[in-house]
């Protein structure tokens, strides 16, 4: 079900009663910190180390994790879907790195066809076969070693990936991957390289990287080449997505990533990821293996910023529900439209003569296309995230967001008050359930005091049927942040009244952090504001 508005203001909509809201428990929770860091990442933000030596580092944790925690301690493993990302940062170090340091960092970048020569011994140590190429890519393979895939899997991989290519590129339009022609190790011609390797063994699924020499002029557009696990074996993937399934959405997920390198493949991570863990699910719509991300999105974890891009937690891929959500808001009635996330990615295009806008200005802008903008759908995200049973097509599988507080109103106790801190791109739920003395036909007064709307403050009150149903209805707030609403509250029909606190602010200064934690390097202005709000039985 889709929350319409019109050109200028959000109209109260309803959701169809049309699933329970499921048997999650929403706790209540206190905005614990979210931004714990493994020794590697703590010597960066002391200044203990430059950016470049850090990228090393952390690439080399792919390979060599004893050798980077016998340096700094507690360092930790990156996670399987983490080394596109982790050498993509490399290569923007490159140039700042020590010559000793150029020739490992290399070693790292090398594709498996340079050979058992590659001092990190990660290249393939026999002649590959002949590649399997088609008109959109060639597959790259050998027949001995830990690095041979198992009988069927070259035409396994073949089939996942020209469905890949028929979604990503002819349905849904996006740019295809620059030609390769200019690398020194090319493969037969300028089609996108694919090479199955055993990356299992070093805990990955896959990663492209580059080998561009325009990746280091700097050119934000470059080709780039990808390396897939050679059979997705369940003992190296233990309680994760394996066999062909675990191809399918590896192939989905790192193929967007070489999408993206066309546009800018030095993109934010939480932008980059977010968008590639969506993809999955677009292109093989059954496998469903990004679910497990929820837990790390905002639908679980509305208190970390939408743009935490830290990859030592999963918050970058949890960050797919926003996109899931801006294709389904933005789509015609009963159906969705995943172009307005190619729209984005447009804008963010780096290439010669494009926008080049950071990610959460190119969304802006391709929201500001469908007579919106960007607070209102991040507002309208809190409220479906609040009911997704009845706001998402596949919602009754996702998990509801825990309250800051939750309050039960009675005869007795019939005001209700709180107060939540909040950071830029999050959001606060307080529920009102009404208990012993509440009428069938009393309502309830509620009232906000947030910080000016111009640091991006935005409420919202759904409320909650006993019969299963949902409606919402916005609180209209004057310049200082302040509004009020008075909605049902009678206790037979009502099971419980949410307000959903919102902080959209977007405003930040960016290139000024080394670390890249949030959107454009940026220090955003919003944090730790207070946001009040109040609640009063009337019968």
């Amino acid at each position: 079900m889709r929350v319409g508005f019109g050109s200028e203001k959000r109209n109260t909509a309803s959701f169809a009663a049309a699933a329970a809201l499921g048997s999650t428990e929403r706790r209540p929770v206190r905005g614990e910190e979210f931004l714990v860091r493994d020794d590697l990442t703590k010597a960066l933000r002391r200044g203990d180390i430059t950016g470049a030596t850090y990228a090393l580092s952390r690439a080399l944790s792919i390979l060599h994790p004893a050798r980077v925690r016998a340096r700094f301690g507690d360092v930790a493993r990156p996670g399987p879907r983490d080394g596109t990302l982790i050498l993509r940062d490399l290569v923007a170090h490159y140039n700042e790195l020590s010559p000793a340091q150029r020739v490992e960092a290399q070693s790292i970048l090398a594709r498996p066809t340079d050979g058992a020569g590659d001092p990190e011994g990660d290249g393939y140590a026999v002649t590959e076969e002949a590649p399997v190429c088609n008109a959109n890519a060639c597959i790259h393979y050998v027949t001995s070693t830990t690095d041979a895939p198992p009988a069927g899997w070259v035409d396994s991989t073949t089939t996942a990936f020209d469905t890949v290519w028929a979604k990503e590129i002819t349905q849904y339009g996006y740019r295809p991957p620059k030609s390769d022609i200019t690398s020194t190790n090319h493969g037969p011609d300028g089609r996108i390289d694919i090479y199955l390797a055993d990356v299992g063994a070093n805990g990955l699924y896959g990663y492209c990287t580059t080998d561009d020499p325009n990746a280091l002029n700097p050119n934000f557009d470059v080709s780039v080449f990808c390396v897939v696990d050679n059979d997705m074996s369940p003992a190296q993937f233990q309680g994760a997505a394996s066999g062909v399934p675990a191809l399918q959405v590896t192939l989905a997920h790192e193929f967007f990533h070489a999408v993206q390198a066309a546009y800018d493949f030095f993109e934010d991570a939480w932008y980059a990821e977010g968008t590639a863990t969506w993809m999955e699910d677009e292109v093989f719509d059954a496998v469903n293996d990004n679910l497990q991300f929820l837990r790390s999105s905002q639908l679980r974890q509305p208190f970390v910023p939408l743009d935490f891009s830290d990859l030592r937690y999963s918050y970058v891929y949890g960050a797919w529900i926003w996109f899931r959500f801006m294709s389904e808001y933005f789509g015609p009635k009963a159906s969705d439209d995943p172009s307005i996330i190619r729209r984005s990615w447009e804008y963010a295009d780096a290439s010669a003569g494009a926008p080049d806008q950071y990610s959460l200005k190119a969304i802006a802008s391709a929201i500001k296309e469908r007579d919106s903008n960007f607070g209102w759908a991040y507002a309208d995200f809190g409220v479906w995230n609040d009911v997704p049973g009845l706001a998402y097509s596949e919602g009754n599988s996702y998990p509801v967001p825990p309250y800051a507080n939750r309050h039960k109103i009675t005869a007795s106790r019939s005001v209700q008050a709180g107060k939540l801190v909040m950071d830029h791109l999050t959001q606060g739920y307080a529920g009102f359930v009404p208990r012993s003395g509440v009428s069938s036909t009393a309502k309830l007064r509620i009232a906000v005091d947030l910080p000016a709307v111009t640091t991006g403050s935005g409420a919202s009150v759904v409320m909650i049927n006993s019969n299963g149903g949902a409606r919402y209805k916005v609180i209209r707030l004057n310049t200082k942040g302040d509004g009020r609403v008075i909605v049902p509250f009678g206790r037979r029909g009502i099971a419980t009244v949410d307000v959903v606190i919102t902080n959209a602010s977007e405003r930040t200064r960016c290139w000024i952090d080394n670390s890249f934690t949030f959107s454009c390097a940026g220090n955003p202005k919003d944090d730790r504001l207070k946001y009040l709000y109040a609640a009063g039985l009337i019968q």
